[in-house]
């Protein structure tokens, strides 16, 4: 054939554009486009076609301010990972960080500046016609009441818009719907200050948490995680290996299902179990020295909390109490915090004041509990002043309201949005059609942080830096600049961030900003503050029990944030709604958490929906029945529910803040525990969810050992050693595995072939998930919808399996995550059945998968005992499709370095082979051999807790033959002799003798 193309050419003609499977997944049925190939004239000095490039900015999805580093290929972010150089969360990355990029390539954003028109529907204006709008606006009301509402904004864009705010005679507030008032009281009526501290985990010996979810919603969760692996994991070489933690709440959270203990106290209480124990270490003298100087004057205060006197309402033992103390103060390194849900009660101000005390007399305060780094969210506005403003707004005292950066018209539904309806002029600066941009006059959309420069000031000594990973990707425009126009300046937000970085620094400013940039911002320490005893502490006596309603028939519900998608602002990105929560494992809609013995007593079954009705108003939720909520009260997410915000958002399942008020309590902030009638309504849907078996049945799928059993164990140990291949095999079954391992020029360019695998241990894993999103991005993995998910079509390469951990009498006392992805077996049971040999051992020890040669039988997932392999039911790349999984610009995400599968093939983990042939390729340019820790698969590289190790299993010096070696270590189904790449070393707790069965 004269037309024909060779190999090479073909090769090259499709590397030139650097994305050659992105650019085959996009091509139909119908007449091939005409495109024309345009290499780059001049080169740009920091690009190299088909090399990424990487850029530090700082993550906003959250006020915390962890660093990230992009990946950038041609132009285009396709990976974010945690940035080495911050202090804040030291190169990790949780799943709303992984799932950001979908926030910048979202199909729902809003794409110009849009005007209400006389028909109540938006249409499109010029910028400058918008701002001149805007201007006359600002003139006009000037003097009648002119509001800037913004979310957690403590930065350089946030005191430009004060000094606008005071130019033109308006103000500024900010708003999160959790605000932490109660942390910010309690701290004030212990010690005289509102500022938030920052805790150090990493050094605690025993950790209590009353109510503070830690790793997943509270402060810092990046940073909390890292600090509880370190003290929290099995450390056989350390002599006071492993910190106990006991959790103290109503429900148990993600941070919950991590403890050692957890303690269903009633809800309110949790503030006099920290007083009694407080009052058994002061009253025997428990305390290690030193003991502060005013703390016996806490003697009084404390004397009617004895455990015998508090034991009743709090709902355990007095002598559990006792017990609790001693272990606490013996420990010589107790650490208490208080927040999540015990601190959004109408006495959570008094609760945390409580905790302060019993972290002050064991002597915490100055040395876990660290005063003077004051975190950034402890600056914004209280619910209290937001509940302010919106009684200006319905009495028409605000003329001109903006908003950017919250959504006030979703967590307060009802009020909110009826005062919007009273103010004159509206404007939002959303990049989504949300809520409160819906109900607005004018859209001036702002560019996505991946966009846009600008810094944040998350605590006292750090200064996260942002800077434009890529050119917008709509016609969008900073804020930022947008404000600097109105106030009447000159020049970019661009230059007036540096201007404010240059004073001081004349002649060294290039060379200062260009390194600040390159390390993502500048750090540096906070001085310590010390504190004491406030001098009146008659306030910090909580209530004996919390009250509980009006009685009747209503029932306590508690409102807790998302794990994933927060308050709901995560509800738009579809790797967050299709990521299971990490206790329920319910994807894509909101449920009601209720105890088996009211389950049983109401005669509800999981799935039956439950109309919830408070003062304040109603909505109904489905059931999931689980023992990790007390029998007493009933537990919604909030997240869902919206109105608007996009497809993935919208009309999907109920918003839990229709049950709350809107009136502030005694401290400022809102409570998220209500009294509700709960109704029973005949309807019934099919629970999303992954969830398989809650226990392990003795399937040697998970392994616990007792604290003492494991401090037993040494070196060539094998508690968990299986063995069921008959003598007679076993020397065959070996002599194929090594087989195919052999030596070869090839591998780890020279020596011996490399046998790639990974340790997990299960000591550090919390199931945060994060490194499930991170395969998503990392990989393409499709997205397949609520409706696929529900028949268990999901396309996750990797899941986390929850085992719940018991007492002996059954109940809930933790549990145990497992990530579970393909375990690249040595004696693979899926390759030998594959008929086309799309199933192949590669010679490094990987189970390869040939895409262009799957025919879909499915053998080697019904021959797989691990069910890590997953089938592509359909063409979720398909333009327009049913179940497309990328529409445009969402495919832009897409990593050039992996394809993107068709209908009918059927995919697996692979290690990240991309990121292991990347490395090989490099080792091979410097002529050198492939070093330990070169390669890091993206569920390595994000894991807050560093769980996951990933190395050569022939390399002996390496840490991941280290890890494979512990004796805590097993394979998962190793009875099986599939000779698995992956070994999990068993979690550790604090009881001898636990139960997961």
């Amino acid at each position: 054939m004269t037309d024909s193309i060779d190999r090479r050419r073909f090769l090259k003609v499709l590397g030139v554009s650097g994305a050659g499977a992105a650019a085959l997944s996009s091509c139909g049925i119908g007449p091939e486009p005409t495109e024309r190939l345009i290499p780059y004239l001049i080169q740009p000095e920091d690009q190299i076609p088909g090399i990424a490039t990487y850029y530090a900015t700082t993550c906003r999805e959250c006020p915390a301010g962890c660093g990230v580093r992009v990946r950038v290929r041609e132009g285009r972010a396709v990976k974010l990972e945690g940035n080495p150089d911050s202090p804040i969360n030291r190169g990790r990355l949780c799943a709303r960080g992984q799932a950001a990029i979908q926030g910048l390539y979202n199909p729902d954003r809003i794409h110009h500046p849009m005007v209400r028109n006389a028909n109540g529907g938006f249409e499109a204006i010029d910028w400058d016609g918008a701002i001149q709008r805007l201007n006359a606006k600002v003139a006009e009301s000037r003097g009648k009441g002119i509001v800037f509402l913004t979310g957690a904004e403590v930065s350089t864009f946030g005191d430009l818009v004060d000094d606008w705010m005071r130019q033109v005679g308006g103000r500024r507030l900010s708003y999160e719907p959790f605000g932490f008032e109660a942390l910010r009281a309690g701290n004030r009526m212990a010690f005289g200050t509102a500022a938030l501290p920052t805790y150090d985990f990493a050094n605690a010996r025993y950790l209590l948490s009353f109510g503070a979810d830690f790793l997943d919603t509270w402060l810092s969760p990046v940073e909390f995680q890292n600090g509880f692996a370190r003290s929290h994991a099995f450390d056989a070489g350390r002599p006071a290996s492993m910190a106990k933690f006991v959790y103290v709440g109503p429900r148990m959270s993600l941070t919950g299902m991590n403890a050692d203990q957890w303690i269903a106290a009633r809800p309110g209480t949790e503030g006099t179990l920290a007083l009694a124990l407080a009052q058994v270490i002061v009253s025997r003298r428990l305390a290690p020295p030193p003991v502060p100087a005013d703390a016996g004057r806490l003697s009084a205060l404390l004397a009617r909390h004895t455990p015998g006197a508090v034991a009743e309402a709090i709902g355990i033992e007095p002598e559990a109490i006792v017990r609790l103390a001693i272990e606490f103060a013996s420990s010589r390194g107790g650490l208490a915090v208080a927040g999540g849900m015990a601190t959004q009660y109408a006495n959570g101000a008094e609760i945390v004041a409580a905790v302060n005390i019993l972290n002050y007399v064991v002597g915490a305060v100055g040395s876990l509990v660290k005063f003077g780094a004051d975190l950034a969210i402890g600056a914004t506005d209280t619910f209290g002043e937001i509940a302010a403003l919106t009684s200006e707004m319905s009495a028409g005292r605000v003329a001109l309201l903006l908003v950017h950066g919250t959504n006030p018209a979703h967590s307060l539904p009802g009020a909110f949005q009826q005062a919007l309806g009273k103010v004159a002029y509206k404007v939002s600066f959303s990049s989504f059609m949300d809520e409160t941009a819906a109900a607005c006059d004018m859209i001036l959309p702002d560019h996505h942080p991946l966009e846009q420069w600008g810094d944040s000031r998350p605590r006292a000594g750090i200064t996260a830096l942002q800077q434009p990973v890529v050119q917008p990707v709509f016609d969008t425009k900073q804020t930022g600049d947008v404000v600097l126009r109105l106030a009447g300046r000159t020049g970019t937000f661009q230059d007036h961030l540096q201007a404010k970085y240059r004073t001081g620094r004349q002649a060294t400013f290039d060379q200062f900003w260009f390194d600040a940039l390159q390390r993502g911002g500048i750090y540096g320490d906070a001085p310590a503050r010390a504190v004491r005893l406030a001098a009146d502490l008659s306030a910090v006596v909580p209530p004996l029990q919390q009250e509980q309603g009006s009685g009747g028939e209503d029932q306590t519900v508690v409102v807790f944030p998302h794990p994933i998608l927060h308050d709901g602002r995560g509800a738009n990105k579809p790797w967050l709604q299709e990521l299971p929560d990490p206790v329920s494992k319910i994807a894509w809609h909101s449920w009601v958490e209720v105890h088996p013995e009211t389950a049983a007593d109401w005669k509800l079954a999981t799935g039956d929906f439950l109309l919830l009705k408070s003062s304040f108003g109603a909505q109904k939720f489905p059931v999931w029945i689980t023992p990790s909520v007390r029998p007493d009260v009933l537990a919604v997410p909030t997240g869902q529910g919206h109105a608007a915000y996009g497809r993935y958002a919208q009309d999907r399942s109920a918003n839990a803040f229709e049950l709350l008020g809107v009136q502030p309590n005694s401290y400022g902030g809102r409570n998220f525990m209500v009294s509700a009638t709960a109704t029973k309504t005949g309807e019934h849907r099919k629970i999303v969810t992954t969830e398989g078996s809650p226990r392990e049945r003795g399937r040697g799928t998970v392994e616990v050992l007792g604290v003492a059993r494991a401090k037993s164990l040494h070196a060539g140990d094998h508690p968990f050693h299986h063995a069921e291949t008959p003598e007679y095999a076993a020397a065959a079954v070996e002599w194929w595995a090594e087989r195919q391992h052999e030596k070869t020029e090839l591998g780890n360019y020279r020596g011996e072939q490399p046998r790639w695998g990974l340790a997990v241990d299960l000591a550090k894993c919390t199931g945060c998930s994060a490194c499930i999103t991170a395969c998503y991005a990392e990989n393409n993995i499709a997205t397949v919808g609520e409706e696929l998910m529900q028949r268990g079509r999901e396309m996750s390469w990797l899941r986390l399996e929850r085992y719940w951990l018991t007492d002996e009498a059954g109940e809930p006392q933790g549990a145990v995550n497992q990530p579970m992805m393909c375990q690249q077996c040595g004696n693979a049971p899926c390759e030998p059945v594959c008929p086309v040999y799309a199933a192949y051992h590669t010679p490094d020890g990987l189970n390869g998968q040939v895409y262009n040669r799957c025919v879909g039988t499915r053998y080697c997932s019904n021959n797989c005992p691990y069910k890590v392999r997953y089938f592509n039911w359909y063409n979720y790349a398909e333009r327009g499709g049913a179940y497309e999984a990328f529409p445009e610009p969402l495919s832009m995400l897409l990593n050039p370095d992996v394809t993107v599968r068709e209908k009918g093939v059927m995919e697996k983990c692979t290690f990240c082979v991309q990121r292991i042939r990347g490395a090989q390729n490099q080792a091979r340019l410097e002529d050198r051999n492939v070093r330990d820790g070169d390669i890091v698969p993206a569920c390595a590289q994000t894991c807050p807790s560093e769980a996951i190790v990933f190395g050569d299993l022939n390399d002996r010096r390496s840490e991941v033959f280290r890890l494979a070696g512990n004796p805590r270590g097993y394979h998962v189904l190793a009875g099986l002799n599939t000779k698995p790449a992956v070994t999990y070393l068993a979690r550790v707790v604090a009881q001898d003798t636990p139960s997961h069965g």
